[in-house]
């Protein structure tokens, strides 16, 4: 039993991490499509918007992958209590 839990806990604190990576993923492109379509700078006619709507998909992937990670820890830590 102890070897499952030091099992689980490791898969928890990996977890974790990744969610903390995706965190910083999510919030750069956040802030990168806030940039280019931010028209007080960039004229309307100026802005990339191939690269936007690339980074808004990357961002909705992203989000995807963050709601599953959040499913698998809440899992993980009520197995652990």
């Amino acid at each position: 039993m102890s070897l499952e839990r030091a099992a689980m806990r490791g898969k928890l604190a990996e977890a974790q991490d990744t969610r903390h990576r995706l965190r910083l993923k999510a919030e750069g492109l956040c802030t990168a499509i806030r940039a280019g379509l931010l028209t007080a700078l960039i004229d309307v006619e100026e802005i990339d918007t191939a690269q936007a709507a690339q980074q808004m998909d990357d961002l909705v992937i992203t989000m995807g992958e963050l709601a599953a990670l959040q499913g698998q820890i809440a899992r993980l830590q009520k197995e652990l209590r």
